[in-house]
């Protein structure tokens, strides 16, 4: 997580902040300090269950293997259906799907440890919503 790069590096934001005010931070430490608060932003309103409002690029190079564990058929649907619709639950989702839960719920933990999707609870019920908006695959 870039947070922990960043608190690992300085310490602390107010250490950063501390040397902007003093005019002594380089181009690349105001740069890293102004990602940083965005970060720490969209991270305190994704705790407080607000939608992501942070966009991130991340190249990841991932050999094809892993894409074919992780990237089956029925996941591939989960990910297209979340990115069109939002869904109170992960019943109906399944619903939608034509799906046991149990196996959708499955399906949505490994795209959640892979870093597609996330699984807040809003009351009783857990709502699956999509942190990716794509993934492009580069054949080199």
């Amino acid at each position: 997580m870039r947070i922990k790069t960043y608190e690992k590096k300085y310490k602390s934001i107010e250490v950063l902040g501390w040397k902007m005010s003093k005019g002594i931070a380089s181009i690349r430490e105001v740069l890293e300090y102004l990602e940083w608060r965005r970060l720490l932003h969209a991270y305190k309103a994704y705790e407080e269950g607000e939608e992501l409002d942070y966009v991130l690029e991340e190249v990841k190079e991932e050999n094809i293997d892993f894409l074919k564990k992780i990237l089956t058929k029925e996941r591939l649907k989960i990910l297209i259906v979340l990115g069109r619709e939002e869904f109170e639950s992960i019943s109906d989702l399944a619903r939608y799907l034509n799906r046991n839960i149990k196996n959708v719920y499955q399906d949505l933990i490994i795209l959640q440890k892979a870093g597609f999707v996330k699984l807040p609870r809003k009351g009783k019920n857990i709502t699956p919503r999509l942190l990716i908006d794509q993934i492009t695959l580069r054949f080199r």
